[in-house]
């Protein structure tokens, strides 16, 4: 069973300001383009980074998140973390424990820095070091996530029909603790 992060809870007020300003730049390069010819290979490179920029902005915000995803099967986990740089398969052997967390109880497991992936809002996908130390995988949206011990890594999930999630990591993988 396949497993993401909706897309609108990862769209948030700076994916529109980014836009704006963008949008904003690119008509003004346009603009330069079409009224002043001495000012036209100005404008063109204004227009080439201000296009690069806007792929940039819809990469992040968009792209990266449909991409990413969690598949549960009776042999196996598998992560697709594209902004993390993580696409593996673990296991069901190499699966210690499974339990349910909340981040505002459990402290010590919240983020504490990014090492590599995307934070937008309460959207963590990607490798991070925790309050505990501890550097985890994690891939989220919401403060209660399923917290997996794994013989050579710590993973935080919670994706959409997070309660689906659990009962088929339950019944694919390892008994989940409440």
């Amino acid at each position: 069973m396949n497993y993401s992060v909706s897309l609108l809870s990862t769209i948030n007020p700076l994916f529109f300001a980014a836009l704006a300003l963008v949008g904003l730049l690119l008509g003004k390069a346009i603009y330069t383009y079409k009224a002043y010819h001495d000012l036209r290979g100005k404008a063109i490179r204004e227009i080439v980074l201000g296009s690069l920029v806007l792929i940039f902005i819809i990469a992040a915000f968009i792209v990266l998140p449909v991409l990413a995803g969690i598949t549960v099967n009776e042999n196996n986990l598998s992560l697709r973390l594209p902004s993390g740089l993580t696409y593996e398969t673990i296991p069901k052997e190499d699966i210690l424990s499974a339990t349910v967390i909340n981040l505002d109880e459990h402290p010590e497991y919240a983020i504490k820095s990014k090492v590599v992936g995307a934070e937008i809002r309460h959207y963590r996908e990607g490798i991070f070091n925790l309050e505990n130390g501890i550097e985890a995988t994690a891939f989220y949206d919401d403060n209660t996530v399923l917290l997996v011990q794994t013989t050579n890594r710590t993973l935080l999930l919670g994706p959409d029909h997070f309660a689906d999630f659990v009962k088929n990591f339950g019944d694919q993988l390892i008994s989940v603790e409440p």
